[in-house]
């Protein structure tokens, strides 16, 4: 009676084993959909990253200046550079209320700027954004000019900031001086109107001045 009994199969084992068999046989197809889906959301991030928004600057027009100032900072910012109407930016962030707009500007210049300001707004890949060449005014940097002045100016002031509104430096660039196109300060960008020079006699003296002003090889 007892070999009878220790012979009899053990159903319940065979049952587990086979269940984990083929439970085995499915864990590679499973592990494979894991490593999948990241893949798909990482292609989606990537993708969305390459579109961004561009958008042209656009003063009011009572602002005779006929540019945009960008700031540190939304709302009572410091002024950090200015840019002519028309001057293309990427958008990067927007403050909470959307009455501010962080951009990109040429040279890489970072600010804020009043949203109304930014008209002809599209979306662009990463291949269609602006190119940001190294020019200020328009002049590639390292050209030389000279002053000509204007008629009831001959002798030219200088300024810290591409606005005429700005602080003059402590000196002026006289008629016949000849000036060099240099690289200007970080976030300091004009792309028609202003110039960042300095004298080729005393490069210690370096400003912004008019572009009317001088004249370039």
């Amino acid at each position: 009676m007892q070999n009878n009994i220790k012979q009899r199969p053990n159903y319940l084992r065979i049952l587990t084993i086979a269940s984990l068999s083929l439970l085995g046989s499915q864990m590679p197809n499973i592990a494979k959909a894991d490593q999948w889906t990241p893949a798909i959301n990482g292609t989606n991030e990537i993708l969305i990253a390459q579109q961004q928004e561009v958008c042209q600057l656009q003063s009011s027009p009572a602002d005779n200046r006929q540019g945009v100032d960008f700031r540190d900072r939304p709302g009572s910012g410091n002024n950090i550079a200015f840019f002519n109407n028309g001057t293309p930016v990427t958008v990067i962030n927007r403050s909470n209320d959307g009455q501010w707009t962080q951009v990109t500007g040429p040279n890489n210049a970072q600010g804020w700027v009043y949203t109304p300001y930014l008209q002809n707004c599209d979306t662009r890949s990463a291949s269609q954004l602006p190119n940001t060449g190294s020019t200020t005014g328009g002049i590639p940097i390292g050209t030389m000019c000279q002053v000509t002045g204007w008629p009831d100016s001959p002798n030219i002031p200088v300024q810290d900031f591409p606005n005429p509104r700005s602080n003059p430096m402590p000196y002026v660039f006289q008629k016949g001086t000849q000036l060099q196109v240099t690289q200007p300060p970080a976030g300091q960008q004009s792309q028609t109107k202003w110039v960042y020079v300095s004298s080729t006699a005393n490069p210690q003296q370096v400003g912004w001045v008019w572009k009317p002003y001088i004249q370039c090889k």
